[in-house]
């Protein structure tokens, strides 16, 4: 009978010591620290004004409302807080953790805008691979309404712009980040002959931040070849974001009141002061829900 159990023992034993060696041999050729990547490079899918270079997780709807309030040069303006503003309402949405597609409509300049965004490379914790990480933008915007009036309006097709981007940032420590945007803006019309249609600018985004819900953000575009027929000038921002559990909030202060990278990196008329008409207040709300 002893004789039976131990046969029967070493009979069951076999196929476990079988897997286990298996296990094991896989578990050796495992590297020994798995690939962490760097999380956070910015807190929200904007900087302020801009895009970063975080896209949102996959099956997460977020959010979000942009305004903008400003002053107009009359003496007998400033009848409460502000003359004027406008908005944006949209939608933005992770089909995987590193693509996001969004849309939104502005009020009341008439601009509808989609865009889609792709994560190419991240960050690694190790500093191996690039010390950088990539995103690439793209965005579309119809406008019903002229703002600076230097497109030809015949059409529904001259009524469009697109933008490409090249979102490269860098997390340098737990408080501070940089990022770099090369753009290039195609905009399909233009009523000058004297206006290009295509623009190269350069965005220039650094982060600070001072506690851990708050940081200081700024952005500022250089245009390589702005607009002839008007004054332009490069697109600033100084803000700062607070977030609050999954809802950021991004107070700013800027010299545009648009929200489209087609619009305020080539199309900014007002320099950044603070006289009436050149000082634009915002805020930005956005809130993500996992879906």
């Amino acid at each position: 009978m002893k004789n039976k159990l131990l046969g029967l023992l070493v009979v069951t034993s076999i196929p476990f010591c079988s897997f286990s060696q298996g296990l094991l041999d896989k578990l050796e050729k495992e590297p020994l620290d798995s690939v962490r990547y760097v999380m956070s490079t910015f807190k929200g899918t904007r900087i302020s004004i801009g895009h970063s270079i975080e896209t949102r997780k996959k099956n997460t709807l977020e959010v979000s409302f942009m305004s903008r309030y400003w002053n107009t040069p009359e003496e007998t303006s400033n009848a409460f807080v502000a003359d004027l503003m406008c908005s944006r309402f949209g939608l933005d949405y992770g089909i995987s953790d590193n693509l996001t597609i969004g849309i939104g409509a502005g009020a009341p300049n008439g601009i509808f805008d989609g865009y889609f965004k792709h994560r190419l490379v991240q960050q690694r914790t190790d500093n191996s691979g690039l010390p950088f990480g990539i995103t690439l933008l793209q965005t579309g915007t119809y406008r019903t309404r002229s703002i600076v009036g230097i497109e030809n309006r015949d059409n529904f097709f001259n009524k469009l712009a697109f933008t490409t981007q090249l979102l490269i940032a860098r997390k340098f420590s737990r408080n501070f980040s940089f990022q770099i945007s090369p753009s290039f803006v195609h905009r399909t019309s233009s009523n000058s002959s004297i206006d290009d249609h295509n623009h190269f600018a350069v965005g220039f985004s650094p982060r600070y931040k001072v506690s851990n819900h708050v940081s200081i953000v700024s952005e500022y575009y250089y245009v390589a070849n702005p607009l002839k027929s008007v004054t332009t000038f490069g697109a600033f921002v100084l803000g700062v974001n607070w977030e609050v559990s999954d809802l950021l909030l991004q107070f700013k202060m800027t010299n545009n009141q648009i929200f489209n990278e087609d619009g305020f990196i080539t199309q900014t008329i007002r320099n950044f002061n603070t006289k009436d008409g050149n000082f634009f207040f915002g805020f930005h709300a956005t809130y993500h829900i996992q879906l």
